[in-house]
C-alpha cells in the first residue's frame, strides 16, 4: 500500500488476513508511527530504515552502505583522478553520513586526499545549487567525485554545468541506487551508478519476518558518460564503448573492436586503457555481467542457457568467471534471491 494512515493498520489487518508485513522505510514518511504494536500479533519487517530503530528486537533488512561506497571508490580509482570528493545527500540522514564516512575511510587508506560537500539542514534548495556550484568550481581538474544517491549526483552535474565544467572531461562522477533518471537528467548526462540489489532486498524482507537482521549490498557498477574520464577526448574510445554496450553480448570481442579503428590492436587497447582505466576485455566483461544478473533474475530462463545469450563461448566459462565475481555459484545466486 502506498499511501497508508498509520491508525489504520489495525483494522485492515483485522479485515485482511496476511502472513506478514513489510515496512519500506523512506523520506516520505516517519518510520517511528508504524510501530510493531500498531501490527498487532502479524509479523514485520522493516526495510532498510533510515537509522537505526528505536525498537528492540524488531526485524529488520538493511543496506550495506559502507559496501556502496567502497563499489564507487574502486570505480572512482580506476581513472587515475588527482583528487576524490564526495557529496553527502541534501538532508542530513544517517544513511549518507555512513556512504560519506566509508568513502573517505577508502581514501585515507589510499593516502588521498578527499573534499567533503556537508548537508546543512534547513538549507533551500536554491541556496544549496548555489553552494554546491562555487564547491565544484573550486575543485581540482580531473577530481573523481562520489555522490550519495542518484538524485544527488542529478544536483553535482547540474552545479558542474552551471560552471562551464563538463564531465566527464573535467571530472567523473558516480551515483548510487541506479534508479531510474528523470527525462531533464538523461538530456544532459547519462551517471554511471552503484546498481543496488534492491531483489535481494525484497527476499530478505521476507524471510527476515521471523526475527533478526539481515544484510543486502551493491551488485555492480553501471559505467556510463560520467566515468569515461579521459576517453572524451578521444571520441573513438566513446565510439568504442558504445560498440561494447551494444553488442558484447553477440560474441563481440577485443580483437574485433581494434579491427573497427585504425592503427594496431595493441595501440587501441593501449589507449583504451589510459582513457577508461581498465582494459577492453574488462569493459566487455562488464557488460556481459550485467546482463547475466538480469536473466538470473528471472526464473523462466534456464541457468544453462544464459552464456549462449550473453556472448560466452562454453557454460564454463561463465560459471568459472561470475564465481571468480560474486564467490557464489549462478545456481546458488538465483536460489538466494528466487
Amino acid at each position: 500500500m502506498e499511501r497508508l494512515e498509520p491508525e489504520t493498520l489495525p483494522e485492515l489487518l483485522a479485515r485482511v488476513r496476511v502472513a506478514g508485513c513489510i515496512a519500506e522505510c523512506s523520506a516520505r514518511f516517519d518510520i517511528r508511527s508504524l510501530p510493531p504494536r500498531l501490527f498487532g500479533k502479524t509479523p514485520v519487517v522493516y526495510l532498510d530504515p533510515p537509522q537505526r530503530l528505536p525498537w528492540r528486537s524488531v526485524a529488520s533488512v538493511v543496506c550495506d552502505n559502507a559496501a556502496v561506497a567502497q563499489m564507487a571508490f574502486r570505480e572512482l580509482s580506476l581513472g587515475l583522478p588527482q583528487a576524490y570528493a564526495a557529496v553527502g545527500y541534501r538532508k542530513p540522514c544517517q544513511w549518507s553520513r555512513d556512504r560519506v564516512a566509508a568513502f573517505r575511510a577508502c581514501c585515507q587508506e589510499a593516502g588521498v586526499s578527499c573534499a567533503t560537500f556537508p548537508a546543512r539542514n534547513g538549507e533551500t534548495l536554491e541556496a544549496r545549487e548555489v553552494r554546491l556550484a562555487k564547491w565544484a568550481a573550486a575543485l581540482p581538474p580531473r577530481s573523481a567525485v562520489f555522490a550519495v544517491n542518484d538524485v544527488t549526483a542529478y544536483e553535482v552535474s547540474r552545479a558542474f554545468k552551471s560552471v562551464w565544467r563538463s564531465l566527464p572531461y573535467a571530472a567523473t562522477l558516480v551515483g548510487a541506487d541506479n534508479v531510474v533518471s528523470p527525462p531533464e537528467q538523461n538530456r544532459e548526462l547519462l551517471t554511471s551508478s552503484v546498481r543496488i540489489d534492491y531483489e535481494l532486498a525484497g527476499y530478505l524482507a521476507a524471510k527476515a519476518l521471523g526475527g533478526g537482521t539481515l544484510t543486502f549490498g551493491p551488485l555492480l557498477v553501471e559505467r556510463r558518460v560520467s566515468t569515461r574520464g579521459r576517453g572524451r577526448r578521444e571520441p573513438y574510445i566513446l565510439k568504442a564503448v558504445e560498440t561494447i554496450r551494444a553488442k558484447a553480448c553477440d560474441g563481440l570481442t577485443a580483437a574485433k573492436l581494434a579491427s573497427r579503428f585504425s592503427g594496431s590492436r595493441h595501440l587501441f587497447e593501449m589507449r583504451f586503457r589510459e582513457a577508461m582505466g581498465h582494459s577492453v576485455l574488462e569493459e566487455i566483461l562488464q557488460v556481459r555481467l550485467e546482463r547475466v544478473l538480469e536473466l538470473l533474475a528471472r526464473r523462466d530462463v534456464p541457468i544453462g542457457a544464459i552464456a549462449t545469450f550473453c556472448g560466452f563461448r562454453t557454460d564454463g566459462e561463465l560459471r568459472k568467471l561470475f564465481l571468480s565475481r560474486f564467490h557464489v555459484s549462478m545456481r546458488e545466486w538465483r536460489r538466494t534471491r528466487l
